[in-house]
């Protein structure tokens, strides 16, 4: 607006009172400037007018602009917009963070899990009431509607060891997981269900795994009520239990490797229990022998208590 007043205040001089381009402008600047330099030429009466012109929409347009300021800072909007920077800047230096697509009551124990293991989460979500719930929390906060691309460059995507979609509608949890697989194709990607039906679909957009809350809830009352004494070890939540589930990826410099399961004997150097192993052969879960050889590459299975795990994993 500012612009098309200087062009047009400029060239009206230029053709209403026969100045320079220059003069034009300058007097312009001046009127708008209100510094009271005075005419740069004597006006005729359509030079006047134009001057008038010139002033009624200057002030107009400061008006606007002091109003929108104001707006801005009654709104709180000024302090949203250097917290989104702050916020920002500190999602750009995170590497191997988890991306979380909604802050309902699954994302809830979502991000609270990931963050009791010292992952880095960052949430995606739309409702601006739960901000403060979210960044009260010690979570990465991005405003914004999960299914646009714009918002999953900025939660840094391409860095991201993993993504969540918890929403709790479907078609939305599908297409974020489409459009995750799509700009990161080596994310791992864990998606809600709500519906038996989805499942497939949300496999073939790219979820690694698809989870359904309230069959898993549905099992664990179950279980409860005919098994409580595996219900409660397979659900404990507790650090400090006395014996914990872990599992462990062997790498390449690991002792364990090319040793059998009797000769690494870590039930008693270290005092846990391998429950079974998952390698490139037998991608299920299988049962353990004393034969059996670790090979790099293989994931663990390991029952201990919370220290042995963490001595366990120094060997990884």
């Amino acid at each position: 607006m500012l612009l098309f007043i200087f062009v047009l205040g400029s060239l009206g001089y230029m053709y209403i009172e026969g100045w320079s381009l220059f003069d034009g402008f300058y007097m312009v600047l001046i009127t708008l400037s209100t510094i009271g330099f005075g005419e740069v030429y004597p006006l005729d009466h359509a030079g006047k007018l134009l001057t008038a012109g010139v002033i009624i929409s200057g002030v107009v347009y400061f008006a606007l602009l002091i109003g929108y300021f104001v707006q801005l800072a009654s709104e709180g909007r000024v302090f949203q917009m250097m917290r989104r920077r702050r916020v920002d800047k500190a999602i750009a230096a995170l590497s191997g963070h988890c991306v979380l697509c909604g802050y309902g009551l699954v994302g809830r124990v979502v991000a609270a899990e990931l963050a009791a293991d010292g992952v880095d989460v960052v949430v995606v979500e739309t409702d601006d009431k739960k901000a403060e719930e979210i960044e009260s929390a010690g979570y990465f906060l991005v405003l914004g509607d999960a299914t646009s691309d714009n918002v999953m460059m900025r939660v840094g995507l391409s860095r991201a060891k993993a993504l969540v979609a918890s929403m709790s509608n479907d078609p939305a949890n599908v297409y974020v997981v489409l459009s995750a697989r799509a700009m990161n194709p080596d994310l791992y990607i864990v998606s809600r269900a709500s519906d038996n039906r989805h499942i497939s679909k949300l496999k073939t957009a790219g979820a690694n795994r698809v989870i359904l809350p309230h069959m898993i809830g549905g099992q664990s009352i179950a279980q409860a009520i005919q098994r409580p004494l595996v219900e409660s070890f397979m659900h404990r939540s507790n650090a400090n239990d006395e014996v914990l589930l872990d599992e462990f990826v062997v790498s390449d410099t690991s002792p364990l490797v090319g040793k059998s399961l009797a000769e690494a004997a870590l039930t008693k150097s270290h005092d846990v229990i391998i429950l079974a192993i998952k390698n490139q052969e037998n991608p299920i879960l299988q049962k353990t022998r004393a034969d059996t050889v670790v090979q790099a590459g293989d994931v663990l299975l390991v029952a201990g208590s919370k220290a042995h795990l963490q001595g366990l994993n120094e060997m990884m």
